[in-house]
C-alpha cells in the first residue's frame, strides 16, 4: 500500500528585473531615470515613464489604491497566479526594499504556463507595469514591509481579477 501522493514544489531561481527580460509581461520605468523635460516653471522634471497603459472599454472605473505588503522570507512558495484581462496594472513603489515579481506566459489553453514561469527581484527603483492579461503572482515584499500605489481600471465583475491556484507550488529561491 502506498501513502498519499505528495507534490514536490519546483524550484525557481530569481533573476534581476530588466526591461528586456520583463518585456513579454509588461514594461518598466525607472524612478531615478535621467532626462525628461522641465515643467512647473522649471522647478521640476517630467521624465517619461509608462507609455503603453491600456484598458478595454468595458473597464470604465479607474482605481488608484495603496498596497501594504508584509515581508516574506525566501524561499517563497507561489501558490497562485492572477491576471487582469481588461486592463494594465501599474505598481509604483512608495516605500519598500526588494520586491519579488513572478510571471508566467500563457499556456495553450490561456492559463498560466507554470513550466515557463520566471521570478524577478527588483531593488525598489522600478515602476512595474503588467500588460493586460499578463499572468503574475501577487507581489511579494522581501527584507522589509512595502507600500506601493496601484493603478488599474475595473469593470466591476469577474473579469477584473482571474485567479488560478491549481498547479504544483513553485519555490522561489535567492
Amino acid at each position: 500500500m502506498t501513502g498519499p501522493a505528495t507534490t514536490v514544489p519546483r524550484r525557481l531561481p530569481m533573476q534581476p528585473l530588466t526591461v528586456e527580460a520583463f518585456a513579454p509581461f509588461g514594461s518598466l520605468a525607472a524612478l531615478d531615470a535621467a532626462g525628461g523635460r522641465a515643467v512647473n516653471q522649471n522647478r521640476a522634471r517630467r521624465v517619461p515613464g509608462i507609455g503603453d497603459l491600456a484598458h478595454d472599454a468595458a473597464a470604465t472605473r479607474p482605481v488608484l489604491d495603496t498596497y501594504h505588503i508584509e515581508p516574506s522570507p525566501l524561499p517563497f512558495t507561489v501558490v497562485c497566479f492572477e491576471r487582469h484581462s481588461l486592463t494594465s496594472q501599474v505598481f509604483i513603489p512608495v516605500r519598500c526594499a526588494r520586491l519579488l515579481i513572478v510571471v508566467a506566459p500563457d499556456d495553450v489553453d490561456g492559463g498560466p504556463d507554470i513550466d515557463r514561469a520566471v521570478a524577478f527581484v527588483d531593488d525598489h527603483r522600478s515602476v512595474i507595469h503588467y500588460r493586460a492579461g499578463a499572468w503574475h503572482s501577487p507581489l511579494v515584499a522581501l527584507d522589509d514591509a512595502a507600500v506601493l500605489t496601484m493603478l488599474m481600471w475595473e469593470a466591476g465583475d469577474f473579469r477584473d481579477c482571474q485567479e488560478v491556484a491549481s498547479f504544483a507550488p513553485l519555490d522561489v529561491v535567492g
